[in-house]
């Protein structure tokens, strides 16, 4: 045991125990009050926080007091035990100030009924057993104040085993016994104490003989003492420091063979990388040589669409020449039935013509046979006249006939020329049509002729980075090489200073041992 720990040394880590502890239990009401904040009503939240606020304030000051002083003397930590049981007090008697359900659940919560223990627990850190017995008065008297202002608001006490686990119920002798058991708490914390100080006082006795007996004994052996003990520390600090260099030599050793592992695994990646490159450099100049082709091909496809643009537009112009000539034979059509029916007309007044010159020939047949001998030469021109009107009735009936079929052949070729018409123009929409989307086709073409040229223009470049690649892969495979050359011969090295290493480990090892047995003699 060291002589510096004094009993006053001992004494002033209580206060200090007990301000690290009401810090602990400051944050543990925090996190309570944050988890609770919904199961209890708006005044017990506030009561719950407001004792942790001044709990909180008594850490603060307690601590600030540490800092300035070094130390909380031991009437400053009494007072702020004191202020921790009535704080804890104040808090129960302002939460169970409501209704009486919630009146009967404070007097009944065990976790606040522990933390009075814990003050009385941590009360004893001050090594009073006066102030024990103090502080567990305090909290009983307080906890009798909190369950009769319970009473009050109308929590009513009962023994009965059903109702005291009821909202607004309460067992009067749990209550009483928990009373009763602060007390004990506080006797046994206070016994405690006592046993503390009564083997504290053993052991200060004890120091006491043991210091006079080490002066004596260290009078009596003089100066062979401190010759011994000189050369026992400088062998362990010669020991030490051979033990510092043996185990830097050590990891000097691990580490060159982590980094020769690390430089090997380095180096086969390095190769895959280079191969890697090598393949990709390939495929890149296959792939500018297909850009090449399909450049080539795209310029003929552009050459093929432009012959086939003008091609088209002359296809275009020489439908719009049929349709105009298509429309003018509708027109001429349209005449040359107009003129057979002009026909017509004259072929009807011929037959006409013919039925009365029949008519006129019969009546002179019969004026001629009224007229006898006389009329002979009359009624043979009745005949011919009569011939003559049934030849033209005939003829003008076989050119009626004629002309009816005339206008039948008109009237198909109008149609024929009319659907002509119609056809001819739905090819020239169509043409048109065509027309638009292969002008849509030639801009797309134009678009694909600048992206090939630009994808071209990124492989070349692309190429040429593969290039520098490729390069700097070989030239940092050399290097890697050489470094792995280099770290073989450093390591062979390092092997060779940790055998040494060893065997002047051992050489101080002996002499230690001889300056024990030096040290024991003396």
């Amino acid at each position: 045991m060291d002589n510096e720990r004094t009993t006053e040394k001992i004494a002033a880590l209580g206060p200090l125990t007990i301000g690290r502890i009401r810090i602990g239990l400051v944050f543990l009401f925090l996190a309570s009050l944050a988890a609770s904040w919904e199961q209890s009503t708006f005044e017990q939240n506030m009561a719950y926080l407001g004792g942790t606020i001044s709990m909180a304030i008594v850490s603060f000051v307690n601590l600030l007091y540490s800092f300035r002083r070094g130390t909380i003397p031991k009437q400053i930590g009494m007072y702020s035990v004191l202020s921790d049981i009535i704080i804890l007090a104040c808090v129960m008697f302002f939460a169970a100030s409501t209704e009486k359900n919630m009146s009967s659940g404070i007097i009944r919560q065990i976790i606040l009924y522990a933390i009075n223990v814990i003050f009385i627990v941590y009360s004893g850190l001050l090594l009073s057993p006066k102030f024990v017995i103090l502080a567990g008065f305090v909290s009983a008297v307080s906890q009798g104040i909190v369950i009769l202002n319970c009473y009050l608001h109308g929590v009513v006490f009962s023994e009965e085993p059903l109702e005291v686990l009821s909202p607004g119920f309460a067992s009067i002798s749990e209550q009483i016994l928990k009373l009763i058991f602060l007390i004990v708490i506080s006797f046994i914390v206070k016994s405690v104490i006592n046993i503390f100080s009564l083997l504290r006082g053993a052991e200060e006795e004890k120091l006491a003989t043991i210091i006079i007996s080490g002066n004596e004994l260290k009078k009596s052996k003089g100066k062979m003492d401190s010759a011994a003990v000189s050369l026992r520390e400088k062998s362990r600090s010669l020991r030490n420091f051979s033990n510092e260099f043996f185990d830097v030599i050590n990891n000097h050793a691990a580490s060159f063979d982590e980094i020769g592992s690390t430089l090997g695994e380095f180096l086969s990646q390095i190769e895959s990388a280079a191969a890697t490159v090598k393949d990709q450099f390939g495929r890149i100049e296959q792939l500018v040589s297909k850009s090449q082709s399909l450049r080539s091909m795209i310029d003929k496809i552009a050459d093929y669409s432009s012959e086939l643009n003008e091609r088209i537009h002359s296809v275009q112009g020489t439908s719009k020449e049929v349709t105009k000539f298509v429309s003018g034979l509708s027109d001429s059509l349209e005449s040359l039935g107009e003129s057979f029916r002009s026909v017509g007309e004259v072929t009807e007044i011929m037959a006409e013509v013919a039925d009365r010159t029949n008519l006129l020939s019969l009546n002179a047949s019969i004026e001629a046979a009224r007229a006898g001998a006389a009329g002979k030469g009359f009624a043979v021109v009745a005949t011919e006249v009569s011939k003559l009107a049934e030849s033209s009735g005939q003829n003008a009936a076989r050119i009626s006939k004629i002309i009816g079929e005339s206008n039948k052949y008109v009237a198909n070729g109008r149609n024929t020329a009319s659907v002509t018409t119609e056809k001819v123009r739905d090819q020239e929409n169509q043409f048109t049509a065509f027309m638009a989307r292969f002008n849509e086709l030639n801009v797309l073409l134009e678009n694909q002729i600048k992206i090939n040229d630009e994808f071209l223009s990124s492989l070349s470049e692309l190429r040429k980075l593969s290039a520098g690649i490729e390069t700097s892969s070989n030239e940092q495979n050399t290097g890697a090489s050489m470094i792995m050359v280099a770290i073989s011969e450093l390591q062979s090295s390092m092997d060779s200073l940790l055998r040494k290493s060893e065997l002047l480990s051992d050489t101080i090892r002996v002499l230690e041992e001889e300056a024990e047995l030096l040290a024991m003699e003396n």
